[in-house]
């Protein structure tokens, strides 16, 4: 009888996990709706641009038969919340394959990441996972760019309207419009600057 209780009760946090991907394009196993750089800003309870230090597979301490990435980033900067130097979240695996390559956590990589509250039994992830994921690198002209998972498509859409961009610098106001019209990587100064700007102003009107 406790293990047919226990293996209901671990349905039931499936599902809820599950729900979590619903309202935010795809991780696998989960199926996420395109979500703008105000939206993803909006929902993120953390916002840090960092190293990865460390990821590891591993059960849930509690319910053992849901697997997770637990992942470390020391914390250059943050953009919205105060995570301290470091930070480690713990983030459900959807897919057995994601056991083998971390769910696509590497250490060394430099991200910027826009974190979910964490859920009252300890998972979080990314907001609309991958899209919330932003990998930093230099482009072949020096530049300091970064691109989530996927290409920051739609990642611009309907920011000219918004009231905290027009407070922008120059530049920025060039690369927002730039990169609305063709999506791909955008400066890390740039996005830094405006996820500042709609943190600082509330998000969107």
């Amino acid at each position: 009888m406790n293990a047919l209780k226990q293996y209901w009760r671990s349905c039931l946090l499936f599902l809820s996990v599950s729900l979590l991907a619903v309202p935010v394009a795809a991780q696998r196993g989960a199926i996420t709706l395109p979500q703008n750089l105000v939206q993803l800003t909006d929902k993120a309870e953390t916002i840090v641009h960092g190293r990865i230090v460390r990821a590891r597979v591993e059960p849930h301490p509690q319910y053992k038969n849901l697997n997770s990435v637990v992942v470390t980033v020391a914390v250059k900067e943050s953009l919205k919340g105060a995570p301290g130097k470091t930070i480690s979240f713990r983030q459900f695996i959807w897919d057995p394959r994601d056991k083998f390559d971390l769910a696509g956590y590497r250490r060394g990589d430099e991200v910027i990441l826009f974190l979910n509250k964490i859920t009252e039994i300890g998972f979080t992830s990314p907001v609309g996972l991958q899209q919330g994921r932003f990998l930093v690198q230099t482009d072949k002209t020096g530049q300091r760019v970064a691109v989530n998972g996927q290409d920051n498509a739609r990642l611009l859409e309907g920011i000219s309207d918004q009231r905290a961009t027009a407070h922008l610098s120059k530049r920025a106001k060039l690369a927002l419009a730039q990169r609305s019209q063709f999506p791909g990587p955008l400066p890390v100064d740039v996005l830094e600057e405006t996820v500042r700007a709609l943190v600082s102003d509330g998000g969107a009107q």
